[in-house]
């Protein structure tokens, strides 16, 4: 039986933002070989998650395109899933070592030295499992960069990331924001006020999607796929 993939975001205005999802989900195609892809998200733009899971049939998993397991996950997604025992969901994509590395790669593009004070800013969430993820994700990102990792929030939940960077700034090194969304959008551009030295480019910077997070995203299914046995 044929398998449909329904990738899952969050849903923007933003124009940047949307592009970098429709690479992704342009590259997940091109990768997922005899699958279906099909565009889902939660808020903002359509089709909607709920809309998208009754338009189709047969065995379908929702891969949740978001870096936490917060409110969407747990509750819209888990929602969707709901409607057809045909369906399930997999997890969030994070915390995992392919972003911490991604992470990495975007703090050296952005020119950051091993004496520099490294915080990592997220969305935030109210959620207190979203909020495990990031922390869990920083020790990752610090694990594979070779230094502390602090952190910051750009919306509820954690440390205000302005809050964190003027932590940071007492250590007395410049002050690298390591950017922990997903693609473009308000969170991004209202994080360019935070007060930071350097500013990386978020996981989807706009360019070609890395394909190590195309392989994670891919891979989210396949873990799934005894549930369909």
């Amino acid at each position: 039986m044929s398998e449909t993939l329904i990738a899952c975001s969050h849903g923007t205005a933003h124009p940047q933002g949307r592009d970098a999802i429709v690479r992704l989900v342009q590259a997940l195609r091109r990768e997922a070989h005899h699958r279906e892809v099909v565009s889902a998200h939660v808020d903002v733009q359509e089709p909607c998650i709920d809309d998208v899971v009754r338009a189709t049939s047969g065995r379908r998993v929702i891969l949740p395109l978001f870096l936490s397991s917060g409110y969407h996950v747990n509750v819209d997604i888990v929602r969707a899933s709901g409607l057809d025992s045909m369906v399930t969901a997999a997890p969030a994509l994070g915390p995992d070592w392919v972003l911490a590395e991604i992470g990495v790669r975007r703090l050296i593009e952005a020119g950051a030295g091993p004496d520099d004070t490294i915080v990592l800013a997220s969305a935030g969430s109210a959620d207190q499992r979203a909020l495990k993820d990031v922390s869990k994700a920083a020790r990752l990102l610090s694990a594979v960069w070779g230094g502390r990792v602090h952190v910051g929030s750009i919306g509820a939940g954690d440390t205000p990331i302005g809050e964190a960077v003027d932590i940071a700034r007492a250590y007395g090194h410049r002050v690298v924001v390591s950017t922990y969304l997903l693609a473009p959008g308000n969170f991004n551009d209202r994080l360019q006020e935070c007060g930071a030295d350097i500013i990386t480019a978020p996981i989807l910077d706009g360019g070609k999607p890395d394909p190590r997070l195309v392989n994670l995203v891919l891979a989210r299914s396949r873990s799934l796929a005894s549930e369909f046995v």
